[in-house]
């Protein structure tokens, strides 16, 4: 938000300085109320920037402090001058150095909506292209003093935009060498901006969302499947609905695959803010301690779980604990009997860690359900590396031998 401040405040220095210096113009020594807004930004934001480049690393911060801090410090103080209307004051226009980095690496950190984010810059560059182009036609067209500096600005603006955009009506033309040196260099760079500008806009409408066509793409393969392999009307019915509701949840990522990709430490908190809810609710891992349950959140795996689907049977070898992250689940007994109801937050199958065994009841789903799976081996492969916490498990597992129940609250254990 700083940043974008600050390049709204040099557009601002932009448009004001060379139109005062075109035209003519001083407003002596005074500053108003957003003048004096611009100078107190322009001498903070070196600080500012310095603080910044400072958390990403030694050869960043010496990048900035050769080739763009000089700039800003050159800008600060050329821009307290402003309203004296000197020509070095134009150098207040250095800052656009400054806006220029920013926008780079602005553009490099988005992850969303990059090319309409692309389309809003280039306008504000063009709006500067305009402005300066405008201003230069000035100084070359019309002699000091300017009779009526208002019109003489608005018909250079006219011309500046006819002649960027390429369009051209005549109607305004240069009357000399030097005015037609210029109008040339301007119209050679209006073509390359307007090629620019038109190649963007067809790549805006015609780049497809990557997540809707990777939606595409893989409904393009199951149909091909299920006719090649003359799959049940039924069952085709339940893998198109199952490819619908990836699509509505923005699920077609695999979050596995995804979290590969990012460096262990920044997996390891991704991992943690995912899970952590879901993992506090379960009354033997509360008093873990925070690296215990940052492992356990690195080794939980995402799964879906369609209407109708069975987690696991009755009589199934017990090897996962099971987190509901979303969703509605039923609790049926091994005669068929629906003894309890799941729901977000809930947790089931947690003796799988605590004993190896198998299942004394079966989990059925509702609805689609988002869930989480921690496997036997991965859990113990933890336990081992945390003793204290071993001995804890060890007595719980006791007591839960103890009980008959197979069931706690609508749990099924």
């Amino acid at each position: 938000m700083w940043g974008l401040l600050i390049a709204a405040l040099t557009l601002y220095v932009v448009y004001r300085i060379p139109l005062d210096l075109t035209l003519g113009v001083s407003h002596g020594v005074r500053h108003s109320f957003l003048e004096l807004i611009i100078v107190v930004c322009f001498i903070l934001d070196p600080v500012f920037s310095l603080l910044g480049v400072r958390r990403r690393g030694g050869e960043t911060r010496s990048v900035f402090i050769r080739y763009v801090l000089p700039f800003d410090v050159i800008a600060a103080i050329a821009v307290v001058f402003m309203p004296l209307g000197e020509w070095w004051t134009i150098l207040a226009l250095l800052k656009l150095i400054h806006v220029t980095v920013f926008i780079i690496q602005w553009r490099q950190q988005l992850l969303r909506r990059g090319i309409v984010v692309r389309l809003a810059l280039f306008t504000y560059w063009l709006a500067v292209l305009i402005h300066v182009t405008a201003c230069g036609w000035i100084e070359m067209r019309y002699t000091k003093p300017i009779v009526h500096p208002e019109s003489a600005y608005l018909v250079s603006m006219y011309w500046s935009v006819t002649t960027l955009t390429t369009i051209g009506y005549g109607d305004i033309t240069p009357k000399n060498a030097d005015q037609m040196k210029y109008t040339i260099v301007i119209m050679l760079v209006g073509f390359v901006l307007m090629g620019y500008l038109i190649g963007n806009i067809a790549s805006l409408l015609n780049k497809p969302d990557p997540l809707r066509a990777q939606y595409a793409n893989a409904l393009e393969e199951v149909s091909a499947f299920v006719q090649y392999h003359s799959l049940p009307a039924d069952l085709q019915r339940r893998i198109v609905d199952y490819f619908g509701y990836m699509w509505q949840q923005r699920a077609a990522f695999d979050e596995s695959n995804l979290l590969t990709l990012l460096p262990s430490g920044i997996r390891t908190e991704v991992s943690l803010h995912l899970k952590r809810d879901v993992i506090q609710r379960v009354p033997f891992f509360r008093d873990a301690t925070e690296n215990f349950i940052r492992e356990i959140a690195s080794e939980m795996r995402p799964l879906v779980v369609t209407p109708g689907e069975f987690v696991f049977h009755s009589g199934d070898p017990a090897g996962n604990m099971y987190f509901i992250s979303r969703g509605n689940l039923e609790v049926v007994d091994s005669s068929g009997q629906v003894i309890g109801s799941l729901s977000d937050g809930d947790f089931f199958g947690e003796m799988a860690l605590l004993e190896k065994r198998r299942r004394m009841g079966a989990v059925r789903a509702l609805d689609y359900c988002d869930l989480y799976e921690l496997s036997y081996e991965a859990f113990h492969r933890i336990v081992d590396a945390h003793p204290d916490f071993r001995f804890y498990m060890q007595d719980i597992a006791r007591r839960r031998a103890e009980a008959t129940s197979t069931t706690d609250q609508g749990t099924i254990r």
